[in-house]
């Protein structure tokens, strides 16, 4: 009985310590340039993680990226000895950031058990406007039901169960009249963009409907103007540190598709897939986007 008592006295020590420790986490380390160490000694890497009650010492030409246990990141670019008491001053900033979620995500990335994360980006991003309500009768690889668009491709692969498909576009969210209709290929993807690239920048909604016009839920669309278009994209952007070229791709393409500009977080995937062909999450984000959904 008392060894009993001694293992679970044991066990539940060990479990509070992981606890405490976890909780301890003031940063976690998401780049690193030249020599940055940790309590003077330490070489510090991607994925390391700093307590309060240390210091990051930066070298000559040296910089680090933080993330804040808030999901802010920081960097310091200058060389000296900081403690992570004194940084996280930085870390309670005002100002708007687009970026909190991706950090969030790369935050449990590093701190939890490696599988969850990874598995799918999309469970870390806020529903920036309307998100995906779910449709037996039809489905698309395009999870939220917003989207922003401008000029360019966006295909969109779908299925339904309607033995003829019709794409039709409308001007209100219920009732009233299709402006257009596009009859589908069955199996086939539409470009959302080549098809609504003669109508007008305003707000749309859309849906995929059979011959009688049953549907479900219309799914809400802004068509941009190219100049407003493109502003709002550089501003969702801004607070993305540049790291490597392919993980900078990737971070941004993360926040297009958290902010459902489509066609941007497809071309920022690409991009990071083609940079880093290795990288299974990097290739995993870009297919879902060319997968027919089941």
């Amino acid at each position: 009985m008392g060894i009993n008592r001694k293992i679970l006295f044991t066990t539940v020590f060990i479990f509070i310590s992981i606890l405490v420790q976890a909780a301890d986490i003031s940063f976690v380390v998401y780049y690193v340039k030249g020599l940055v160490s940790k309590n003077s000694k330490i070489k510090i890497k991607k994925g390391d993680k700093i307590s309060a009650n240390e210091s990051v010492i930066i070298g000559d030409g040296a910089s680090v990226i933080l993330i804040c246990s808030n999901y802010k990141a920081i960097q310091l670019n200058k060389k000296g000895t900081f403690t992570a008491k004194s940084l996280l001053v930085q870390c309670n900033d005002k100002g708007a950031s687009y970026s909190g979620s991706y950090f969030k995500y790369v935050w449990n990335e590093f701190t939890h058990a490696h599988g969850k994360p990874e598995a799918n980006p999309e469970e870390y991003m806020k529903n920036v406007g309307a998100v995906s309500r779910g449709c037996n009768m039809v489905q698309t690889n395009i999870p939220a039901d917003t989207i922003h668009i401008s000029t360019g491709a966006l295909p969109i692969y779908w299925s339904s169960i309607f033995p003829s498909s019709v794409f039709a576009i409308y001007d209100v969210a219920i009732d009233g009249a299709p402006l257009q209709k596009t009859i589908l290929e069955k199996e086939q993807p539409f470009d959302l963009a080549a098809i609504t690239r003669f109508f007008q920048p305003g707000e749309y909604y859309w849906q995929v409907i059979d011959a009688e016009g049953n549907s479900c839920e219309r799914n809400y669309l802004k068509i941009w103007n190219s100049l407003s278009y493109q502003q709002r994209v550089n501003e969702l952007l801004t607070n993305v540190p540049v790291t490597t070229v392919a993980e900078t791709a990737f971070a941004k393409g993360f926040v297009m598709h958290e902010n459902h500009f489509i066609a941007e977080a497809i071309k920022y995937y690409k991009m990071a897939a083609k940079l880093a062909p290795g990288n299974k999450l990097y290739k995993q984000t870009l297919s879902s986007f060319y997968e027919l959904p089941h």
